[in-house]
């Protein structure tokens, strides 16, 4: 069953939707309204809806507008400054890279002399040192290199 209502809805909807109170509506429509119970029935469910969007707005606080522009204000300097922080972060990152492979590139070319002045140096010659191979003193010093420039990236990457 289809509900056809009645031909003043659309003037009655359209008076109270230009905020127009039943009590002030055209004589014509305050008559149909006495006598129409469709037409008080949608009086009456547009006045619980106004009411209702009226204790909303009360309930809902407004925030101070110097307040939202300043936070935004805030934030886009922010970002301004997190943009241009990038290409010097990017060149820190590649300086901690190629600063670890030249030190590790000088150990490698350092090593053999090093342990050759260990092995001639006189009061190291009977400690442990000496004992060492040159292999085993340039394994452990790669090791310790790779170790210090492993812990140096990850400070480096490492998120905040």
């Amino acid at each position: 069953m289809k509900h056809t209502g009645c031909e003043n809805e659309s003037r009655i909807l359209e008076t109270l939707g230009q905020g127009v109170a039943p009590e002030a509506m055209e004589e014509p429509l305050r008559r149909h309204l006495a006598q129409c119970a469709d037409c008080r029935e949608l009086v009456a469910l547009a006045e619980m809806f106004r009411q209702e969007r009226v204790e909303l707005c009360a309930a809902a606080p407004v925030p101070n507008a110097g307040r939202i522009w300043w936070k935004a204000s805030l934030a886009a300097r922010r970002e301004a400054a997190e943009r241009a922080l990038r290409p010097i972060r990017i060149a820190e990152k590649a300086a901690l890279a190629i600063g670890g492979g030249i030190l590790i590139a000088l150990l490698v070319f350092v090593a053999p002399w090093l342990a050759e002045q260990i092995r001639h140096t006189s009061f190291l010659s009977s400690s442990l040192v000496s004992t060492f191979s040159f292999s085993t003193v340039f394994t452990a010093s790669i090791i310790v290199c790779l170790l210090l420039m492993a812990g140096g990236l990850f400070t480096l990457w490492a998120e905040k």
